[in-house]
C-alpha cells in the first residue's frame, strides 16, 4: 500500500490485486511499531491506541523485570485501522485497489506482465502491467514464475485476541519453555482486550496450548476458545529481489526483523526503496534487472546487518539451555546492562545494541564462561 501510493502520487497507473476482503484482517501480529515510523514514512497515525515505554519481562520461573525506557520507545496500533489508513493513503494518491481478488499465475514476457487471477466473486480476472511486485507475506508460490527467489527459513507465529482484565502493561515472556526459539506476549489491544501470542522456532500450537495454560489464571476462559491465528514468519534475506520486470518486498523479499519476526517498518523503508528504482527505471523505459538492481543493493546494504545479527542472536538463545536463559535473565539486572539499553536501545535498529551487550557488560563474561559455545558466539566474543 505504501508503494502503491508513492508511485500514483508521481502519476503512475498503480493497480494492488489485495487477496484479503477487508483491510486487516487475519493479521497475526502485536500491533507495535517504533514511534518514528509514522514520522519517517508520512503515515497516519490514527490508529495508535497506545504508546510503550514500560515493558514487563517475565522468565519461566517467574524472574521479573519491569524495565523503564527514558521516553515512549513505540506505539501500539490497531492493525486493522493502521492497514485501512495505508489503503486510504494509496487510494487518495490515486491508485486503484481490488480487494478479494486472489491473483493464481503470472507471465512475465518482453515487453511485460500478465497475471492471471479470481476476483472476490470467483470470476477470472486477467491484468497487465509493464512491472509486478510480489508484497505477498510468506506465500511463495508467485516467486518462481516471476524469475525471483523467496527466503529460505522461516519461524512461527501464533496469537489470540482475548478478554483480560489483566493491567495494561506489555509484558515479554523468556523461556525455552513458554516459547523454544523465541518469546511469549501479552500486549495491551484495547479496553478490557489483550493480545496473547507467542514466536517460536517449534509447534506452535502445542507452544500456545501450554502458555495460555501457564497464564490461564489471569486471563478470561474465553482465551481457551478463541479463534487462534498461526502464520510462518519468513527468516532472511531472499538471494534474489529483482528480475525482468519483477520485484519482492516486504516479508516477500525478506525484510523482516529477525529479532522479533515485525516487519512493518523494514518494509516500509523496502517501498520507499522500491519507488525510487522504479521511478528510474520508468523514466528509463527499462524494467530489466539490470535496471532495478540499485533497489537490491540498497536495501540489503541498509538491512543485511541488522537481519544477520538479530538471526544469529536468535539462534545462540535457542541453544542455550534453560538454567542459562535464567542465568542470563538475572544478569539483566547487574550494572550497566539496563543503562546501556536505555542509552542505545531503538525499537527498529537492533544490531548494535546486541552486539554491545555481549561485548561490553558482565554478558561477555557469561558467555566467555561457557565451556561449549556455538561458532557465531565465538567469533563475536573475539
Amino acid at each position: 500500500m505504501h508503494l502503491a501510493r508513492l508511485l500514483a502520487g508521481r502519476g503512475l497507473d498503480i493497480a494492488v490485486l489485495e487477496k484479503k476482503k477487508n483491510f486487516g484482517d487475519n493479521a497475526i501480529c502485536t500491533g507495535i511499531v517504533g514511534r518514528e515510523t509514522f514520522g519517517d514514512f508520512d503515515l497516519p497515525s490514527g490508529s495508535v491506541t497506545g504508546h510503550l515505554q514500560f515493558v514487563r519481562m517475565v522468565s519461566a520461573s517467574g524472574q521479573t523485570i519491569v524495565y523503564k525506557h527514558p521516553e515512549p520507545f513505540a506505539s501500539i496500533v490497531d492493525r486493522r485501522s493502521f492497514d485501512r489508513d495505508m489503503a486510504e493513503k494509496a487510494l487518495a494518491a490515486g491508485a486503484d485497489i481490488e480487494i478479494g481478488t486472489v491473483v493464481r499465475d503470472i507471465r512475465v514476457d518482453p515487453d511485460g506482465v500478465t497475471v492471471e487471477a479470481s476476483d472476490r466473486d470467483g470470476r477470472p480476472v486477467r491484468r497487465t502491467a509493464r512491472l509486478a511486485v510480489l508484497a505477498t507475506g510468506h506465500e511463495q508460490r508467485l516467486h518462481k514464475k516471476a524469475g525471483l527467489s523467496a527466503p529460505r527459513k522461516s519461524i512461527f507465529a501464533a496469537q489470540a485476541e482475548v478478554p483480560s482484565e489483566a493491567g495494561g502493561v506489555t509484558t515479554i515472556f523468556i523461556g525455552k519453555s513458554i516459547a523454544p526459539g523465541g518469546f511469549g506476549w501479552v500486549v495491551p489491544a484495547g479496553p478490557g482486550r489483550v493480545k496473547i501470542g507467542l514466536l517460536t522456532t517449534g509447534d506452535p500450537r502445542a507452544a500456545f496450548d501450554r502458555f495460555i495454560e501457564a497464564q490461564g489464571r489471569a486471563l478470561d476462559p474465553a482465551v481457551f476458545s478463541s479463534p487462534l491465528g498461526i502464520k510462518p514468519i519468513a527468516q532472511g534475506m531472499a538471494a534474489r529481489s529483482v528480475s525482468d520486470r519483477a520485484l519482492a518486498l516486504g516479508e516477500a523479499a525478506g525484510q523482516v526483523k529477525t529479532t522479533t519476526g515485525g516487519g512493518i517498518y523494514f518494509g516500509l523503508l523496502g517501498a520507499r526503496l522500491a519507488a525510487e528504482a522504479i521511478l528510474r527505471g520508468y523514466a528509463g523505459g527499462d524494467f530489466r534487472a539490470a535496471a532495478l538492481a540499485e533497489y537490491e543493493r540498497q536495501w540489503k546494504s541498509a538491512l543485511r546487518k541488522e537481519i544477520a545479527v538479530g538471526f544469529w542472536a536468535r539462534k545462540i538463545y535457542a541453544w542455550l539451555s534453560e538454567t542459562q536463559v535464567e542465568a542470563l535473565f538475572g544478569l539483566a539486572r547487574t550494572d550497566g546492562i539496563i543503562p546501556l539499553i536505555q542509552k542505545e536501545g531503538k525499537f527498529d535498529w537492533q544490531s548494535g545494541l546486541i552486539v554491545d551487550l555481549i561485548r561490553r557488560t558482565s554478558v561477555f563474561d557469561f558467555f566467555k564462561s561457557l565451556s561449549r559455545k556455538p561458532a557465531i558466539l565465538e567469533r563475536i566474543l573475539n
